[in-house]
């Protein structure tokens, strides 16, 4: 009699185990898309339908269990189907990685004026004013030639250069002097010279190239009380500059003004004549 329970009993209890095996995610790793991707099957247990818990038995039913032999096989509920999710798992086993987003090309620098740039030039090239020399040593006298100059070398007279960049701009700017602007104080004394002048050693009469002669005192009324005439030299530079713009060639000229002032006492010569 209990050969003939247990060899029922079998089947059942064996076919309840299979039941409540999980089923297990299938092993494969399909390539999709055609840029080297892992597209995997998971399965999700907690969805709706997925494998059911049994309720809790009490320990009367147990023992009424144990006192029963039941011959009919045990109903085993089929396994859910598999919630099947799809998706690329980058750099996996045997696969390539994702191909990365190239980034947006940098924008292009803006342009820079290159006049800008010019003008930074000038200012590193630091011209400087003229040293007024003239040939009255304190005063100088009505009809009398006088000789005016200045001092000469690089730092007067040029040529400097200088160099300068900013954005897509570099440009080279170089000064000479061009000339020597004078305002020698009386309505329309000025005088303009080709260059720094020529120095007096003690030659007489007037300067080969920059001089003049007055034809008024400095009488007190006639300079604010200083008795003083007012002296301006002005050396005119001639700045030139080229240079490139995003790649383009770019030149330009300027004129660069830088005057110097001082004062001058001018006399006259009183001439007395005796005799028969």
């Amino acid at each position: 009699m209990l050969t003939a329970i247990s060899g029922a009993l079998a089947p059942a209890l064996l076919l309840a185990v299979v039941a409540v095996v999980p089923q297990q995610p299938p092993n494969r790793c399909e390539v999709g898309n055609g840029i080297g991707q892992c597209l995997v099957d998971a399965i999700d247990p907690g969805r709706p339908g997925g494998p059911r818990t049994q309720p809790r038995r009490s320990d009367s039913d147990r023992a009424g269990d144990r006192g029963r032999a039941s011959t009919e096989p045990v109903d085993a509920e089929p396994p859910p189907p598999p919630l099947i999710v799809r998706g690329p798992i980058p750099g996996a086993l045997g696969q390539g990685t994702v191909p990365a987003i190239p980034a947006d090309p940098a924008p292009p620098a803006p342009a820079t004026d290159p006049a800008v740039v010019a003008q930074q030039a000038i200012e590193l090239l630091d011209l400087r004013g003229p040293q007024i020399r003239m040939s009255a040593t304190g005063t100088a006298f009505i009809g009398v030639p006088l000789w005016l100059w200045i001092d000469q070398g690089p730092t007067f007279t040029g040529p400097l250069s200088a160099t300068a960049a900013a954005g897509t701009a570099t440009v080279t700017a170089t000064g000479r002097l061009l000339a020597v602007e004078w305002s020698l104080g009386p309505p329309g004394a000025r005088v303009r010279c080709a260059g720094p002048g020529t120095p007096w050693t003690g030659e007489p009469g007037p300067s080969p190239d920059c001089g003049y002669s007055y034809e008024q005192r400095s009488l007190p009324e006639r300079t604010n009380g200083t008795g003083r005439w007012p002296v301006t030299a002005t050396s005119v530079w001639q700045v030139d500059w080229a240079g490139t713009s995003a790649g383009a060639p770019v030149t330009g000229t300027e004129t660069v003004r830088i005057p110097t002032e001082t004062s001058l006492a001018v006399g006259e010569i009183q001439v007395l004549v005796t005799g028969s």
